[in-house]
């Protein structure tokens, strides 16, 4: 089956929702007014909130997929089956695994973490792999919905791991990677392409000589004895063609063209029903597996929120009034039923929380909408920048 990868070209941008939103403060005031107005609003970030810790983004501006047209991800079949696409994933997640694991959180990931702090966000859905949501707040809750590269999956004996370790062997097995590495980390002028993920591309570079170490609890399984076959220093022999081998690691993050975990899809789809708005941050919603779960929002009727640096996939789809035309509500409100605004989600969340922390006080003293017909309410709210 041929995948396509989705999306490689910049999305067109949307008009900003409310129409009044058009400038720094103007956003502030309707994400914050979104805000205000949600009982339980779950955030769903992308790549586009950790571009100012120094990771790249596939479609953003300065992103993989605009700067190298002809750049494509691994793809899950082939690690899977393939030995020589394995030692390629490695030998250049190796190379770029340093530069994810020094990375800090920024002031969305901050951001995020004081809206949970103050009771505004009930936690996040990340598209991200890089830990950064959990290294900023680590008792958020978090649904990690791609995975991480932080930890590893046996295929074999689904046993989990830490890539610590691991990093340490591809040290040990590979020590002319490791000066080169060492060189990279030296002169930041070497012609090296980083791409999102951890993943970096080296011209020229024979990434079959790369080797890797196997999943050391099937080694010691004596199910598997012989077929996990090792060099003298203890490093997967090269297996020629396809093969279904035991005893591959790879990350727990989502290759190209592999399923969600369904544990962790159904947590995402009950956390989207459980909260009654999502606000969407540095996200462009491209792939399936995140775009399906904001409509998936405004289908049961909550209320959806977009702060993104450039389009995002299919986003009439959110704000259509049924007749193919942006709802005046939405158009012409001030943010408290939709938002959709186009600027970085670091200085928006900046802006909002400095607004909330000053009128609408922490999670103690919390005002909420008014409760339905029938039950006694807190009243109005007072609307900031109305």
């Amino acid at each position: 089956m041929l995948l396509r990868i989705p999306y490689t070209t910049p999305l067109p941008s949307f008009p900003a929702i409310p129409s009044t939103a058009t400038t720094l403060p103007t956003a502030i005031n309707a994400v914050s007014n979104f805000l205000l107005n949600s009982r339980s609003t779950l955030v769903l970030s992308g790549a586009g909130i950790s571009v100012a810790s120094g990771l790249p983004d596939y479609r953003g501006p300065q992103g993989t997929y605009t700067l190298n047209k002809e750049y494509r991800p691994i793809f899950y079949g082939d690690f899977v089956h393939q030995d020589a696409m394995r030692r390629r994933y490695w030998a250049r997640s190796f190379l770029g695994w340093r530069g994810v694991e020094r990375v800090r959180p920024n002031k969305a990931h901050v951001g995020v973490g004081r809206l949970w702090e103050g009771g505004w966000v009930g936690g996040v859905i990340t598209q991200n792999v890089d830990s950064l949501h959990t290294a900023s707040h680590p008792s958020m809750p978090i649904t990690n919905l791609h995975g991480l590269l932080s930890t590893l999956l046996c295929l074999t004996c689904r046993t989990q791991s830490e890539r610590a370790p691991f990093q340490r062997e591809l040290h040990r097995l590979n020590p002319t990677w490791s000066k080169y590495l060492d060189l990279m980390r030296s002169n930041p002028d070497l012609k090296v392409k980083r791409n999102p993920d951890g993943d970096i591309d080296v011209p020229g570079v024979q990434y079959e000589k790369f080797r890797y170490p196997p999943c050391q609890k099937c080694l010691k399984n004596p199910d598997y004895r012989g077929e996990i076959r090792l060099d003298r220093d203890g490093a997967v022999e090269k297996i020629e063609g396809d093969a279904n081998v035991p005893g591959v690691l790879k990350p727990t993050l989502v290759f190209f063209g592999e399923s969600l975990r369904d544990e962790v899809k159904k947590e995402a789809e009950v956390r989207v029903d459980e909260a009654d708005a999502v606000l969407v941050l540095g996200s462009s919603l491209a792939t399936y597996s995140a775009w399906r779960l904001v409509k998936r929002a405004k289908d049961k009727g909550k209320k959806v929120g977009i702060v993104n640096l450039g389009g995002v996939r299919g986003e009439d789809a959110f704000w259509d009034d049924g007749e193919g035309k942006t709802a005046a509500r939405y158009r012409l409100g001030d943010g408290t039923d939709g938002v959709r605004v186009e600027f970085d989600a670091g200085e928006v969340l900046e802006g909002v929380l400095d607004v909330l922390e000053r009128i609408d006080g922490r999670r103690a003293s919390r005002r909420v909408p008014p409760a339905e017909d029938g039950d006694e309410g807190p009243g109005e709210i007072e609307m900031y920048g109305a």
